[in-house]
């Protein structure tokens, strides 16, 4: 049986334009009328979140900043939140750029992100991220999750030359082609979901998730049935039980068959 839809968003319920589609809406209102809530799990940031959650029915939880927030979106706020501490931030950022000359880096604090010029190869449907100089002016009491990125350097080749030395620092995570992301100790994905269930009451043999990227991979091995959909990084197709259809062609409605057949079991 189940219980709980965890949806990543950008590539998964959300189109390239970064919108969600009638379909998709209408799949997570046929999900409730089953009594099973479908949240997000997903590298945005909670003031992201919201808007996308309420435009879409998720709730009432989400996973922010791919686990280092959990967020109610009833109105509770911020109901757990993982920071990389200051010194070790300030460390990370020092550490890329002398492995890393040309850099560009980013971060979430929370609710706010903040990007070095260029960081944005183009425009992000939605996102309207002020540009600072430098990130490590902005670091405080430390950072929900840091971001680096190089022109030219595809992730696996920038995560392969920070790895030995980030490792013992950080998790290193990826999430897109050219970016890779820096967070807590233990944190991802897979943890939001842990805090989720303990919160709502579920075992995560109950809990359906679908991702289409590597920062989704974490999720998938750890929840009772791992969808991913056609548009999906190869490395999760091994692990989905079942591949929904592109996101640009509301792929994630088709989970609603999917969990109907199960409803039962």
């Amino acid at each position: 049986m189940i219980r709980l839809v965890v949806t990543d968003l950008d590539g998964t319920l959300l189109d390239e334009n970064g919108k969600v589609s009638q379909e998709n809406i209408y799949a997570v209102a046929l999900l409730a009328e089953m009594g099973i809530p479908t949240i997000a799990a997903t590298a945005r940031s909670p003031r992201s979140v919201r808007k996308i959650s309420a435009a879409a029915g998720l709730g009432p939880l989400a996973i922010c900043a791919n686990g280092a927030v959990i967020y109610d979106i009833e109105g509770s706020g911020v109901l757990s939140h993982e920071l990389i501490p200051a010194p070790v931030a300030d460390e990370v950022i020092a550490v890329v750029r002398q492995k890393v000359p040309g850099a560009i880096l980013a971060g979430e604090f929370l609710e706010e992100f903040y990007a070095e010029p260029g960081f944005f190869s183009r425009p992000i449907p939605g996102l309207n991220v002020p540009e600072i100089r430098a990130l490590e002016d902005h670091v405080g009491p430390g950072a929900t999750k840091l971001i680096a990125r190089r022109t030219g350097l595809t992730s696996e080749r920038l995560r392969n030359i920070l790895a030995p030395a980030l490792t013992p620092l950080v998790d290193i995570t990826v999430s897109g082609p050219d970016w890779i992301e820096f967070a807590k100790h233990g944190v991802s994905k897979a943890s939001g979901i842990l805090e989720v269930c303990r919160i709502m009451g579920i075992e995560t043999e109950h809990v359906a998730a679908v991702g289409d990227q590597r920062n989704d991979l974490t999720m998938l091995r750890l929840v009772g049935h791992p969808l991913t959909v056609a548009n999906a990084h190869p490395e999760l197709f091994t692990l989905a039980g079942q591949v929904l259809p592109h996101h640009n062609h509301s792929g994630f409605a088709a989970i609603v068959d999917y969990v109907a057949t199960r409803k039962a079991v």
